[in-house]
């Protein structure tokens, strides 16, 4: 993506936030706006340890306290998404940004001959999951606003 688009889309995020923040009541502080900046700089999953690291290699003087909440607001505005991709604590979770995702899913690989340890998560979108998704809908009779799907297993030798 060139350097323009990104940043008409950090301006339109922001846009999203500042909305959200307004209607929610919430205060409009520039700490949010930098920890959003800096999740839609990234191209990767993170937990708020990583998000914390960064966020004190780079001088910004947040609270790990602050990016906790902060992720709670970013998710119920449907800024980032959350996972657990099976990792060894439940308190281990993923985060992504999502609000120009198209839909997509995860394959998670564990290291060979360990405790669920994670070596890569491929991240695919197959059309053939959209076909059962409108058959899921067709059957029930409803709409599906979005999905969750997890394959999990190891590399063969």
């Amino acid at each position: 993506m060139d350097t323009v688009q990104k940043e008409k889309n950090i301006a339109l995020i922001k846009d999203v936030l500042r909305n959200y923040l307004l209607e929610k009541g919430f205060r409009n502080t520039p700490e949010r706006y930098t920890i959003l900046e800096e999740i839609y700089n990234m191209d990767h999953h993170f937990n708020v340890d990583d998000l914390y690291l960064l966020m004190m290699q780079k001088k910004y003087h947040v609270s790990k306290a602050t990016i906790y909440n902060t992720i709670e607001i970013f998710l119920d505005a449907g800024l980032i998404r959350k996972h657990q991709f099976g990792e060894k604590t439940l308190t281990s979770s993923s985060y992504e940004k999502s609000y120009f995702d198209k839909q997509h899913d995860h394959l998670v690989i564990y290291k060979k001959d360990s405790d669920k340890e994670i070596e890569e998560i491929i991240e695919f979108c197959d059309p053939r999951i959209q076909g059962i998704k409108e058959a899921i809908e067709e059957a029930f009779g409803v709409r599906i606003d979005s999905h969750s799907l997890y394959f999990y297993g190891t590399k063969n030798d």
